[in-house]
């Protein structure tokens, strides 16, 4: 069985949940508070982009915060969405001999070479957030994040009980090289597996907002009024550019739904009932998890499951108020 981790790993006294933008700068160097000779583990981390939007920004502070409770040293750096950059700086984390490297791919085929390397020089390797592609696993000793698959389908089963199983829809997805698109693809399809849903259209949004939009006017001119019931989407990014083009042009006909939100601004966005449904996820559960299981393989720790997954439920502008989501 797949096992899925509570956000209490996160916070003591409640659930926190969330999903993704800031502007954090590449750190090539370690907090020097993190620094100490004295320091019982050295953990090497590279993220994807730690500026990219507020998910990667909260979950790359949030890394550096908690080492610091750990007592550990955490050598975390940014490549900014390079995956080549990315690549150089695995290999300067081999170099310094780290005691456990983490790695958040930027790109999910390229980034099998980089934890290949890792494992042949006798360090274990994990991913967090994003996977590698399935023949890259061997040389992990685990994954820890959200599950995408999960996502996606919940998501997609939320859409199916709102617009019914005759329905007619289109997809603004994320982007190629990127296991989180691949699988949150694959989570929606199971979700309207079963059902007269008719997919009409597929297009890359790549988690931008204008981008997204611009999709998703060209659908809006496409599909007039009344021939599509909703939009899928694979990120909050992506739904919020969604919304957007579907307000501008007055189509009420349309709803809108979202794999995942990385985004704590989505909150209100699903109050507005903007958003019908997406899953919630938390950076802060995520990076803290990540770090857990990072010093549990430092130390030579098996690991029960392969996949570990940290909770990220559904929100409907029915539900929301009740899930206790806490601010990031």
């Amino acid at each position: 069985m797949k096992k899925r981790l509570l956000a209490a790993l996160c916070a003591a006294t409640m659930l926190t949940l969330t999903a993704c933008g800031g502007g954090a700068s590449t750190d090539t160097n370690p907090d020097s508070s993190n620094s100490s000779e004295d320091s019982a583990l050295t953990i090497g981390m590279v993220v994807n982009s730690a500026g990219a939007d507020t998910y990667q920004t909260t979950y790359y502070s949030t890394a550096r915060a908690y080492a610091k409770e750990l007592g550990i040293n955490l050598q975390l750096l940014d490549p900014a969405g390079d995956a080549t950059k990315q690549q150089n700086q695995v290999q300067d984390l081999i170099g310094m001999k780290c005691d456990a490297i983490v790695v958040w791919p930027v790109n999910s085929e390229q980034a099998v070479a980089s934890v290949k390397a890792i494992n042949e020089a006798g360090i274990p390797v994990m991913t967090t957030n994003t996977n590698v592609v399935k023949q890259g696993e061997q040389y992990l000793k685990c994954y820890v994040g959200p599950y995408n698959v999960q996502e996606g389908k919940l998501s997609a089963q939320q859409m199916v009980k709102d617009i019914g199983n005759d329905a007619k829809i289109v997809v603004i997805d994320y982007m190629s090289g990127y296991s989180s698109s691949d699988e949150r693809h694959e989570g929606m399809m199971q979700g309207i597996e079963g059902t007269n849903i008719e997919v009409l259209d597929s297009q890359p949004g790549e988690a931008n907002r204008e981008k997204s939009q611009q999709v998703m006017e060209n659908y809006l001119v496409k599909y007039p009024k009344g021939s599509i019931n909703a939009v899928f989407c694979f990120d909050d990014n992506s739904a919020v550019g969604a919304i957007n083009a579907i307000e501008a042009a007055g189509r009420d006909d349309v709803k809108v739904y979202a794999a995942a939100a990385g985004d704590y601004g989505t909150v209100e966005v699903v109050k507005s009932g903007k958003l019908a449904g997406v899953a919630m996820q938390s950076p802060i559960t995520d990076a803290r998890t990540a770090l857990d299981y990072a010093v549990k393989i430092a130390k030579g720790e098996e690991i029960a499951e392969f996949y570990n997954y940290i909770d990220t439920p559904v929100a409907t502008p029915e539900n929301i108020d009740s899930l206790g989501i806490e601010k990031w």
